[in-house]
């Protein structure tokens, strides 16, 4: 069985922060939606002050967050890849022994 490479732990960063990022903006645009439709059936939601960070500022700032993350995360796994290719590729180049010399012309 050949050595199979060690896992990227970026990349499992990359993909805890997209996923982060898909739930707040979900959160922002559906939470305002189905408090109208909450409203309109008569039923007022009680007050939540994780409801009303969505709605100001704080849930914007989140995203921007969350996709600076989603960047330098997705930076580092890709240079940690191209290096890690790098370092493969130069360990195939072998050297020959120093007895041996090229054929003459």
């Amino acid at each position: 069985m050949p050595q199979s490479e060690p896992r990227n732990p970026f990349y499992l960063l990359l993909m805890l922060a997209s996923v982060l990022f898909v739930a707040t903006a979900l959160a922002i645009a559906v939470v305002p939606t189905l408090e109208n439709k909450a409203r309109e059936a008569g039923q007022a939601p009680p007050p939540s002050p994780f409801r009303d960070a969505l709605r100001g500022e704080a849930g914007s700032r989140w995203l921007l967050y969350e996709v600076g993350a989603i960047v330098v995360f997705g930076v580092l796994s890709m240079a940690l890849d191209r290096l890690r290719t790098l370092k493969k590729q130069r360990a195939a180049v072998t050297i020959p022994p120093s007895g041996d010399e090229p054929p003459s012309s």
